[in-house]
C-alpha cells in the first residue's frame, strides 16, 4: 500500500483494500472515490507539507509521499519566494537558503558537518557561523523517510568535488563592460565553442578559457583579437556554465557542445586549467571577459532554459518532485525538447531561478548578451520579465534565441516564438527563412539562393532587406547561412553535388557577403569566413575534436574580403536600418538583383547575380567600392562573371 499527497486536500491510496480507519494528526479525512485501484480521500484543511511524512491506515503507520500536489496551480500560486536563494557570504557567517516546502528535514552539510536548517515558508535557511569561504557544501534533504544528498541548484562555484563557498569580493575583479549597442542591427555576432577555436591552434592552453586570450603567431595575436579585426562586435560562445558529457580533468576522453545544463550559476571546468579550484574557474573566465572588453568585444552566453540534461540528477526532483519540469493533462513528463523533459518556466520559481541565473552572469561576469536555446519552448511571460530584469542592469544587452514555433504544451498564444514576436519584440530571432533561402533545404540536396537557384531570387529579396512579412524590425532578424547546428554551409554543398568544386569558395564568400550587406543582424560560424567543415557531419555535438576543431586559414583572401565588407558595412548606417522604409529599395532585372540604398548623401548601388556568366553592370560615373569576385572595369561600365555582390557607390 502506497499514500500520496496529490493536492493541498487530496490523498491518493494505491490498494483495493477496504479502508474503515485513515488518519492524519490534526486532521478530518473523509472518502471521496474510488478509481480502480485508486483510493481518494479528502482532508477538511490544506496538509502541513513540510510536516505530515506518515499517515495511519487500518492500524499501520505507512510513509505519507509527495503525489502531483507539486503539479497543481494551488501549490505554485501558494509557495512563492522572492529572496536570495543559495548561499550568502560575508567572513563572520554564511546564511544558506533553499526552496523546498515538501520536505520535513533538511540539513545545510559545511565541510562534513551538518547544521539543521529551519523551515520559513517556503524555504528552510540557516546561518552558519564562522568563515566558511572555501568550504564544501551541500544539502541534506528527508522529503519522506530517507535522506538523500543534494546539490544546492543555485550553486555558482563549482569543483571536481562539487560546490563550494567563496568570497566573490577576493576573486579577479571583472571590469563593467564597455559595450553600448544602440541597436541589435549594430552588432555582427561570431558564433564560436571554446575548445573547437583553440584545440588545434599554436597555443599552450589548447581547448580551455586562456587559450582565447593568448597570443598565437599563426593569427598574429589572439582568437579574440582576430575576431574583433574581422569585423565582429560579438563572440557569442556556446555553453560555458556547468554541463555534463565531458570530462573536466581527462579532457580528451570526451567532447560536447554544452547543451546538457547541470548547474545553471556554475561555470563550466572542461575550459579550466583547474577545474578542481572553484576559485580559478571563475577566474579564467573573468580575465576571458576583461580581454574582449578591453577590446571592445562584446561576450554573449548560449543558454539553454527549455530543459536539463537529466532530471533524474538534476537538483531539483530531490527538493520539490516534478515541479521543475512541464507535464501534459494527464499529469505525464513531455519532451518537447526531445531531450527527455522540458522546463515548466511558467512555474514561478523556475522563472526565478532562470532569471536569477541570467542576472548573476551579467552582474558579475559583465555578459553583454544572451543566446537562448529552443527559445519557443518557453512562455512568453518568461522572456518579458527577462528582458525587463537584464535591461534594467545593462541597458545595451542582447537577447535573442531560436523562435521555432515547436508543438508543445503550451499555448501557441504563449510561446517565445517567431510567430509571436510582436509579442515580444525586445528579442531577435534566428531566421531560418532567411537561411532556407540562401543554403537550401536543411536536410536534403536542394540548392539555395547563393549556390544558383534563379528560382529563389524573389525569396532572397525578401530575406536581403530585413523579412519584413516576418517581423516589425530588422532588429528582430538574425541573418544567417551556418551555425553549429546542421551542416556547415560548405558540406552542405558537398551534399548537394556529390564532390567538391571550386565553385564552392565562390559561393560561399557570396552568402558570407549577402550576410553583410543584408538589413538585420549579421551571424557568422566561427570558420565559415575561411570554408569550414565538419566532413558532412550533421549534428557533430559529441563527435571528436578531428571533427569539430577549427583549422585556421587566417591568409586566405575570403578572410580578407569579409573584413572589407563589414568596415563598409560599420562605416555605412544605411545596412543597418531599424525599420522598413524608403532607404532601401530591391527590383530584378532578370536573374540579376539591383539592391539600392539611398540617403540625402549617397546612393549604394549592389548588382547581386547568382549564376556563372559574363554581365555588363554600369557604374553611372560611381565608384566600385567592393567586388565579391575579380571585375573587369571600363570608363563606363564592369564586367563580372562569377556569382557575388558588387557595389557602387554614387554621389547624390
Amino acid at each position: 500500500m502506497r499514500i500520496f499527497i496529490d493536492s493541498m486536500t487530496l490523498l491518493r491510496v494505491e490498494s483495493d483494500q477496504y479502508i474503515d480507519q485513515i488518519e492524519i494528526p490534526t486532521h478530518t479525512i473523509k472518502w471521496v472515490r474510488n478509481e480502480g485501484y485508486f483510493q481518494y480521500f479528502q482532508t477538511e484543511r490544506p496538509i502541513d507539507l513540510h510536516l505530515r511524512d506518515q499517515i495511519l491506515i487500518n492500524g499501520a503507520h505507512y510513509p505519507l509521499e509527495i503525489g502531483l500536489v507539486t503539479l497543481t496551480k494551488e501549490f505554485e500560486a501558494r509557495f512563492r519566494y522572492d529572496g536570495k536563494l543559495g548561499y550568502d557570504y560575508s567572513p563572520s557567517s554564511t546564511r544558506f537558503a533553499v526552496f523546498t516546502p515538501v520536505a520535513k528535514e533538511v540539513y545545510v552539510v559545511v565541510d562534513d558537518i551538518a547544521y539543521p536548517m529551519s523551515y520559513q515558508e517556503p524555504i528552510w535557511e540557516r546561518i552558519v557561523d564562522g568563515n566558511m569561504n572555501g568550504k564544501r557544501y551541500h544539502y541534506r534533504v528527508r522529503l519522506v523517510d530517507q535522506f538523500v544528498d543534494v546539490e544546492d541548484p543555485y550553486a555558482n562555484a563549482k569543483a571536481t568535488t562539487g560546490s563550494y563557498v567563496i568570497d566573490w569580493q577576493a576573486l579577479t575583479p571583472i571590469e563593467k563592460t564597455p559595450i553600448k549597442l544602440k541597436n541589435y542591427v549594430d552588432a555582427v555576432i561570431y558564433e564560436g565553442h571554446v575548445r573547437d577555436m583553440t584545440i588545434h591552434l599554436d597555443v599552450s592552453n589548447q581547448g580551455l578559457f586562456d587559450g582565447l586570450t593568448e597570443k598565437s603567431r599563426l593569427l598574429k595575436g589572439s582568437v579574440l583579437q582576430y575576431i574583433k579585426r574581422l569585423g565582429m562586435t560579438h563572440l557569442q560562445l556556446l555553453p560555458v556554465y556547468d554541463f555534463e558529457g565531458v570530462n573536466d580533468t581527462e579532457k580528451k576522453n570526451l567532447y560536447n557542445w554544452g547543451y546538457n545544463p547541470s548547474a545553471y550559476f556554475s561555470v563550466e571546468g572542461w575550459y579550466s586549467k583547474h577545474p578542481e579550484n572553484p576559485y580559478e574557474r571563475i577566474n579564467e573566465f573573468r580575465s576571458l571577459i576583461n580581454e574582449a572588453h578591453r577590446l571592445k568585444l562584446g561576450v554573449n552566453m548560449d543558454v539553454v532554459y527549455n530543459h536539463v540534461y537529466n532530471h533524474l540528477t538534476f537538483p531539483y526532483d530531490f527538493l520539490v518532485p516534478g515541479y521543475f519540469y512541464r507535464h501534459n493533462q494527464v499529469k505525464k513528463m513531455t519532451d518537447a525538447s526531445y531531450c527527455g523533459n522540458d522546463v515548466e518556466t511558467r512555474n514561478y520559481m523556475v522563472r526565478k531561478l532562470i532569471i536569477d541565473s541570467l542576472i548573476h552572469f551579467v552582474e558579475n561576469f559583465q555578459i553583454d548578451g544572451f543566446r537562448f536555446d529552443l527559445m519557443g519552448l518557453i512562455d512568453l511571460e518568461t522572456m518579458k520579465t527577462i528582458e525587463k530584469e537584464l535591461k534594467s542592469r545593462h541597458p545595451y544587452i542582447m537577447l535573442y534565441g531560436e523562435g521555432w514555433h515547436m508543438a508543445s504544451e503550451l499555448p501557441s498564444k504563449q510561446r517565445a516564438s517567431m510567430h509571436n514576436q510582436a509579442q515580444f519584440d525586445g528579442f531577435a530571432h534566428f531566421n531560418d527563412f532567411y537561411r532556407n533561402t540562401m543554403k537550401g533545404e536543411l536536410h536534403g540536396q536542394g540548392l539555395g539562393y547563393t549556390m544558383g537557384n534563379k528560382n529563389l531570387i524573389n525569396k532572397a529579396m525578401d530575406a536581403m532587406i530585413g523579412s519584413p512579412h516576418m517581423f516589425l524590425s530588422p532588429n528582430q532578424s538574425i541573418n544567417y547561412v551556418e551555425c553549429h547546428d546542421n551542416m556547415t554551409f560548405y558540406d552542405k554543398m558537398l551534399l548537394s553535388s556529390g564532390f567538391e568544386k571550386e565553385s564552392f569558395k565562390v559561393y560561399q564568400d557570396f552568402a558570407n557577403h549577402l550576410i553583410a550587406i543584408s538589413q538585420g543582424v549579421p551571424f557568422y560560424h566561427a570558420g565559415q569566413e575561411f570554408y569550414r567543415t565538419k566532413m558532412g557531419v550533421e549534428n557533430s555535438y559529441n563527435s571528436p575534436d578531428a571533427i569539430n576543431q577549427i583549422i585556421w586559414n587566417p591568409k586566405t583572401e575570403a578572410v580578407d574580403k569579409l573584413k572589407k565588407l563589414l568596415k563598409i558595412r560599420k562605416r555605412h548606417s544605411l545596412y543597418r536600418m531599424t525599420t522598413y522604409d524608403a532607404h532601401v529599395k530591391m527590383r530584378r532585372e532578370q536573374n540579376i538583383i539591383i539592391y539600392e540604398l539611398e540617403n540625402h548623401r549617397e546612393i549604394l548601388r549592389h548588382y547581386i547575380k547568382c549564376e556563372t556568366g559574363i554581365e555588363k553592370f554600369p557604374l553611372h560615373e560611381g565608384t566600385l567600392i567592393f567586388p565579391s569576385q575579380n571585375v573587369l572595369t571600363e570608363e563606363t561600365d564592369m564586367y563580372v562573371d562569377k556569382p557575388g555582390i558588387y557595389i557602387v557607390k554614387l554621389k547624390k
